[in-house]
């Protein structure tokens, strides 16, 4: 499992993308290898994840062997944490899922909620235990030469994140949207039929846009941070970075709550009509696929983890632990 210290595509370049793509991109592995749910598929990807991560944290410079270790304890730390505990979370929550779909009429409301609320929340986990929570003491030990190069780095990423956002209009953003959930959703044995791409349709339309809004909140947040980064003599640096970087998660929910509650509330109206509005068909299709790699992600947490097991709670979350 691999992904970035240190990256950007589309949110905060520091550590947003890492975060939240570490809970998606198991399913986004398998639909691009053509939807194979099998664990000798799936395993394989979800070993190599963290690659990625140590991969983008080397592009952003020569670092020394302290800095390398202290990254190395905590991506460890995580990837053990991870895998142990949220993968069984994971595929518990695709059980119950895929149980409640398989039946026509008995997903409610209070489900959609309670479903949109766990992914959230082990969102959140994901965010709370990454390994730059954990890592101040590497933070300021980076020289200003690091730092310099580092802040163009996300500087440079996020201009070219506006620039391609800006090449489409509204219209061509949701088109595109659309013909995503169509192609992927292809791939699980689930074609969307006329009405429910209709519904699609409706709720992008609908939906608050907020991207221009996420560029400028998370281009102030980057100054902050690099601010607070540069001035390593504070003797409340620990306190003043990990305040600042758990603001990160929530910009948009404390600067647009209106719009970003609104959103919230019609993709759980939408997710309810989408799943009433369900063939019998697609019912069996996507119950079977969900359950399938609910076993597999429940077979690969019982896995000996490529790292050493950590037992200092100051450089990651672990196991055993509460977030």
């Amino acid at each position: 499992m691999k992904k970035p210290i240190f990256s950007d595509a589309n949110k905060t370049q520091f550590y947003t993308k890492p975060a939240l793509k570490w809970l998606a991109c198991l399913l986004l592995l398998v639909l691009i290898q053509g939807c194979t749910n099998a664990k000798f598929v799936i395993s394989p990807l979800y070993n190599r994840l963290d690659d990625q991560m140590r991969k983008e944290f080397n592009k952003l410079g020569d670092f020394n062997d302290e800095q390398v270790a202290a990254f190395e304890a905590s991506l460890g730390t995580y990837h053990v944490w991870h895998r142990q505990r949220e993968l069984p979370a994971y595929a518990q929550l695709m059980n119950e899922f895929a149980d409640s779909i398989a039946v026509a009429d008995s997903t409610s409301k209070a489900d959609i909620a309670r479903w949109v609320d766990t992914v959230e929340q082990h969102t959140r986990a994901l965010r709370e235990c990454h390994p730059v929570n954990f890592s101040f003491d590497l933070i300021r030990s980076l020289t200003d030469k690091q730092l310099d190069f580092i802040e163009a780095r996300f500087k440079k990423q996020q201009e070219k994140n506006i620039a391609r956002y800006e090449t489409r209009t509204r219209e061509e953003r949701i088109d595109r949207r659309i013909r995503n959930v169509v192609k992927y959703a292809g791939r699980l044995g689930f074609d969307v039929t006329p009405t429910q791409r209709a519904m699609l349709l409706s709720t992008f339309k609908r939906q608050n846009s907020l991207r221009k809004e996420y560029y400028q909140l998370s281009g102030e947040w980057n100054k902050q941070f690099f601010n607070l980064a540069r001035n390593q003599e504070n003797p409340n640096y620990d306190a003043d970075m990990r305040l600042h970087l758990s603001s990160l998660w929530d910009l948009l929910e404390n600067a647009h709550q209106e719009q970003w509650q609104g959103n919230r509330d019609l993709w759980k109206e939408t997710g309810l009509r989408l799943v009433s509005s369900m063939t019998d068909d697609q019912r069996l299709e996507v119950s079977s696929w969900v359950r399938k790699l609910a076993k597999t992600l429940l077979a690969i947490s019982k896995d000996e983890p490529s790292f050493k097991m950590g037992n200092d709670p100051s450089v990651g979350c672990l196991v055993q632990e509460t977030i």
